[in-house]
């Protein structure tokens, strides 16, 4: 899997990353052995149930961890040929913000309740570009206006509870840009917002990338969203990547029995689509996780070997990979 990974254009590389969580009623494995990469420039969607580990991958590339009670058990997170992990937490400050940077699911959260927004744009600023604050506070007014908000010299001066959730959001992607990252972690940057407002969201965000040439990854549990905005995606299931290929074959030609129940289940506005399809059961106990393939309880295509042993990730047809056992015995 790491030869198919590895190109001279890769900005970001995963490679065999675990981390568990310890509780005190046991060891979750919420991440396991997962191996990917992104490319500079392109725009990359991770896609999965909640719980699938998604957001503790983003967490752990960006050094931000919680540990206790989380722990990374092996691996390597290699920017710019450079392993985060080896960073110590001031080295990682730096990185952080300056060369990565991640717009959050929840925008109130992200943002000080007491403070001006302008001034929450501007520390940043001032932390990594050493501007002054009047320089800093300037600039935050341009990102503002980048980020499509109206009358940005106004509302730099006003509190998050006075912006919109959508307002909020904007805000967020513009402290996350303010020193131009070569990287953007977006995690579920749509969550509880209409409709229209996401829409607006992801065309700002895919603008910007282009704009500004970053290379961005998004976490989502949304295949519609994927579909607009992605180039490559890696589906996940109970800490597992079991898919991993470009938006067009991962769509037109999936190959992991999970992939086609996500693709299955997503509403179609066509005549005579029939009743939608759902996955049975549920995301397993990840302290005790299934033997063999984890998604092996709600698996329409289950055999006897799913059940005793874990499927390796199998090349696919169109470059991709896929982890399951009906590509070693189907090709």
């Amino acid at each position: 899997m790491n030869e198919w990974m590895t190109t001279d254009d890769t900005l970001l590389e995963v490679d065999d990353l675990s981390v568990q969580f310890h509780l005190s009623r046991g060891s979750v494995d919420a991440v396991n052995h997962l191996s990917f990469r992104t490319n500079r420039g392109s725009a990359f969607g991770i896609v999965g149930e909640s719980g699938s580990g998604k957001s503790v991958t983003a967490l752990t590339v960006m050094g931000l961890l919680a540990s206790p009670p989380g722990r990374v058990e092996s691996g390597r997170i290699l920017y710019k040929g450079e392993d985060l992990l080896g960073k110590t937490k001031d080295e990682m400050r730096e990185y952080r913000g300056k060369n990565i940077s991640m717009v959050y699911q929840d925008p109130m959260t992200a943002l000080n309740p007491v403070l001006r927004i302008g001034f929450q744009i501007a520390e940043t600023l001032m932390v990594h570009e050493g501007l002054s604050r009047s320089e800093a506070e300037q600039k935050a007014v341009d990102l503002m206006r980048a980020t499509g908000i109206p009358e940005p010299e106004k509302r730099a001066r006003g509190y998050p509870h006075q912006f919109s959730g959508g307002m909020r959001q904007r805000v967020v992607i513009a402290m996350a840009l303010a020193n131009n990252p070569d990287l953007l972690i977006a995690d579920e940057p749509t969550t509880a917002l209409d409709v229209i407002t996401q829409a607006q969201i992801l065309a700002l965000l895919k603008s910007l990338q282009r704009e500004r040439k970053m290379t961005v990854i998004l976490i989502t549990h949304d295949l519609g969203i994927v579909a607009e905005f992605c180039d490559e995606v890696l589906v996940m299931y109970a800490g597992h990547g079991m898919e991993i290929g470009t938006t067009r074959d991962i769509f037109l030609n999936p190959q992991h029995p999970y992939t086609k129940g996500l693709l299955n289940s997503i509403t179609r506005v066509e005549k005579n689509v029939g009743r939608l399809q759902s996955i049975p059961g549920e995301i397993p106990d990840l302290i005790h996780p299934p033997v063999g393939c984890r998604f092996n309880p709600r698996c329409p295509y289950v055999f006897e070997k799913c059940r005793v042993q874990e499927p390796p990730a199998f090349p696919t047809a169109t470059g991709g990979m896929s982890k399951c056992w009906l590509l070693e015995t189907h090709g």
